[in-house]
């Protein structure tokens, strides 16, 4: 029996892994796109496509003899605007429109983020699906207009979108930067309100809700969901929290003013101009990490319909770290 075989988009990357290796799990066969040669750890039974987001008959070379779509590939730094549209709408745009020429394409899974929902002023506020969107940064933005896209699918193709906020887990090179701050003993705090709230979830949590979304999808049918704990913690617990799983003292965090940060974003995005690599910094993120309120939603109504049960943080980081 042929199994089914899905195209995970961004799949070399750290949710792409995980998602990947659950779907072989559950019989599925999977071929993973990305814009570089082929990785060098990959696992056996995974197929790799390199692909041209700005190439259409590429695309459908890459879409061949699959039935469905995750869309993980997103540009999350830029340079400027462009950078974002280009990598987060147009590329989405190219992909939807070759799907639309595959008939075998019967499901489009679209990974957004909390980013194009925004931020919430007040933290008894939390972002939920029936609050208007209101992104601030170029990512959010793009992101945002990239779930638009999903409006011009063929009729026959279900498409779901997921909200995740702070995706963390074992290998994620985000947390482990932070990780390593925290070794260190020092980190800077760019929470502009005394100490911002954040949503999380545990990835292995995130590929459960995106498995579901796929097998599926007919129920949740054009329809947009936050995924996550339903919780929300202060950036100083999530800090506090991950040193006493690392079993060391809590780092001390030294607040630097907005303008500085930018300086900073400057330098990192001069020096990715001049080395031909992505900035880990620049003016884009410094607007979403500076913001006056709280980066937090709630998953309500995806548990109404899944029941899923989601991994509390304190749980995650040990699972994560330990």
């Amino acid at each position: 029996m042929t199994k089914k075989k899905v195209l995970i988009t961004g799949g070399n990357g750290f949710i792409g892994k995980y998602l990947a290796n659950k779907l072989l799990s559950e019989g599925f066969a999977v071929r993973i796109a990305g814009r570089g040669k082929k990785p060098l750890k990959i696992p056996q039974k995974v197929e790799y496509f390199q692909v041209d987001y700005h190439n259409k008959e590429n695309l459908k070379t890459a879409l061949k003899g699959c039935c469905g779509v995750y869309h993980l590939a997103a540009a999350i730094y830029g340079f400027n605007y462009q950078d974002f549209y280009k990598a987060n709408v147009v590329a989405t745009r190219n992909l939807v429109q070759a799907c639309n020429e595959k008939n075998n394409i019967k499901t489009f899974i679209y990974v957004s983020s909390l980013a194009a929902g925004g931020f919430t002023k007040d933290v008894k506020t939390v972002a939920c699906e029936a609050l208007p969107p209101l992104p601030t940064s170029h990512y959010g933005k793009t992101k945002l207009e990239g779930e638009f896209e999903l409006h011009n699918l063929r009729d026959d193709i279900k498409h779901v979108i997921l909200r995740p906020p702070i995706v963390y887990g074992r290998n994620d090179a985000s947390t482990g930067q932070i990780v390593h701050w925290i070794k260190k003993g020092f980190m800077i705090n760019t929470t502009s309100c005394g100490d911002n709230y954040f949503s999380f979830v545990y990835v292995e949590d995130l590929v459960q809700a995106l498995f579901t979304a796929f097998v599926d999808a007919k129920k949740f049918n054009h329809q947009v969901f936050y995924i996550c704990e339903d919780a929300q913690y202060s950036w100083h617990y999530f800090v506090s929290e991950l040193s006493k799983v690392l079993e060391t003292k809590t780092p001390k965090m030294v607040s630097v003013p907005k303008p500085l940060l930018h300086i900073v974003a400057f330098l990192y995005q001069l020096s990715a101009k001049m080395f031909k690599h992505t900035p880990a910094l620049n003016y884009d993120k410094v607007e979403e990490v500076c913001v006056l309120g709280h980066w937090i939603c709630t998953s309500k109504k995806w548990i109404s319909v899944t029941n899923q049960k989601f991994t509390s943080l304190k749980e995650g980081l040990v699972k994560s770290y330990k």
